[in-house]
């Protein structure tokens, strides 16, 4: 049985439900963004997200595409424990697996059972701000997901790069101030951009994210 903290709420996710902090990180529309660049998805493509926090880009997935196979990596113990009770909310045990832990770390995840070149598509919505830059939110777990204090993001290309299959997608969400970094990480790591397109917020309004896609072909 799944409990809901005094400090959470549910909330509806399409036609799932979700749960929150009622204050301090809370998922944001580029997750949705993320999820939905992927798509589509068929029932044989194996998928983790990097980052998962709450799992709502598993969440999505499972709710608009058949695959089967899907794991999501949080490192903050308070985060991974709301995902792994949102997995168990929706009755999606069968098709998610959560794991609380630092997808750095490649000789952990192999004791896991996270091969390297495991999965047919990597994704992240990655921390955008760089350590030392911009300002520390008062909440802990946010302030991990916003900046990047836990990881950086050649941390995360390098271990995308790590877990995908050969002709893998590696499939990222970013700000448009740091594209220099994201293509220059991605070439670094001899990645193949394959999409990339910008996140218009909405009509008149200044691009801020871009969305990205990129393949390992060795």
């Amino acid at each position: 049985m799944f409990v809901v903290n005094s400090d959470e709420t549910i909330e509806e996710l399409g036609s799932f439900k979700i749960i929150q902090k009622k204050k301090g990180y809370r998922f944001s529309a580029d997750s949705v963004l993320l999820a939905g660049f992927a798509l589509p998805l068929s029932q044989s493509d194996t998928v983790i997200d990097l980052g998962t926090g709450s799992g709502v880009v598993p969440l999505i997935l499972a709710q608009k595409t058949p695959v089967r196979n899907i794991i999501g990596i949080e490192i903050q113990e308070g985060l991974a424990d709301i995902a792994i009770r949102n997995i168990e909310l929706n009755n999606l045990s069968a098709r998610i697996k959560i794991i609380s832990g630092d997808f750095r770390e490649l000789e952990q995840l192999s004791c896991l059972g996270i091969k390297e070149g495991s999965f047919s598509v990597v994704m992240s919505n990655p921390p955008y701000t760089a350590a030392g830059s911009g300002r520390v939110s008062p909440f802990s777990e946010k302030a991990v997901a916003k900046m990047e204090i836990a990881c950086t993001l050649n941390d995360v290309i390098v271990s995308a790069k790590y877990l995908a299959a050969k002709n893998g997608r590696v499939i990222l969400i970013y700000p448009v101030l740091r594209l220099q970094e994201m293509l220059s990480a991605i070439n670094d790591n001899k990645l193949v951009i394959s999409r990339l397109e910008n996140v218009y917020p909405e009509q008149g309004c200044e691009v801020k994210r871009f969305l990205i896609e990129a393949v390992k072909s060795q």
